[in-house]
């Protein structure tokens, strides 16, 4: 998409002019709030991880519907703001020492994302490959009866995400928000219930 088409199509938003006049970072606040809605995993959580906190949408929602939540978030951009019940690491976690963190979350979040290039199965493989990566490291961070969210792009190696979870929770649920745009590939895995 051209720059001046985003711009337009940022500028006459619902989301966008309902999260700016709400005080949110990002229009993906209302992502969570709808998955929360539905299935109430932010008032449950005393501790959360979080990866792609930038700008910090997420972390706003979790602490408006939870304010004793401990979060703690990841990502390659700084967040907009600071909260004492945020600890946040500017920086990859691919090469993340999780061995310097407690690892007792009940809650796992992704809404991360790679640089986009335009082309839809370039795209779909980098966020899989960053999807995939986090899955592997539940069983290190993710406490027995978690939940994970996570973002992704459908394309071919969804089938194989979702296999990667079912064998791992009892309840894995496809989920795509009124607030996601209706032309994006972008859905997201709701998975309650860690087998540990």
């Amino acid at each position: 998409m051209k720059s001046k088409e985003w711009l337009n199509r940022q500028k006459n938003d619902h989301y966008v002019i309902k999260a700016k006049q709400k005080g949110y970072f990002s229009r993906s606040a209302f992502k969570l709030l709808e998955i929360d809605e539905k299935y109430k995993i932010a008032i449950k959580s005393k501790n959360t991880f979080e990866f792609g906190a930038s700008p910090g949408g997420w972390s706003q929602i979790l602490l408006e519907i939870n304010p004793n939540i401990k979060i703690t978030a990841i990502d390659l951009l700084q967040l907009k703001f600071n909260h004492k019940n945020i600890h946040f690491f500017k920086e990859d976690f691919l090469n993340f020492d999780f061995n310097k963190i407690v690892q007792n979350y009940d809650l796992v979040l992704s809404d991360i994302a790679p640089n986009t290039t335009g082309h839809k199965s370039t795209d779909h493989l980098r966020i899989s490959y960053l999807v995939m990566n986090i899955i592997n490291l539940l069983d290190k961070i993710l406490l027995k009866n978690g939940s994970f969210v996570t973002k992704i792009w459908k394309g071919s190696e969804e089938k194989e995400i979702l296999k990667l979870l079912n064998k791992k929770f009892k309840n894995v649920q496809y989920f795509k928000p009124s607030s996601s745009r209706k032309d994006s590939s972008e859905i997201f895995l709701v998975a309650q219930y860690f087998n540990k």
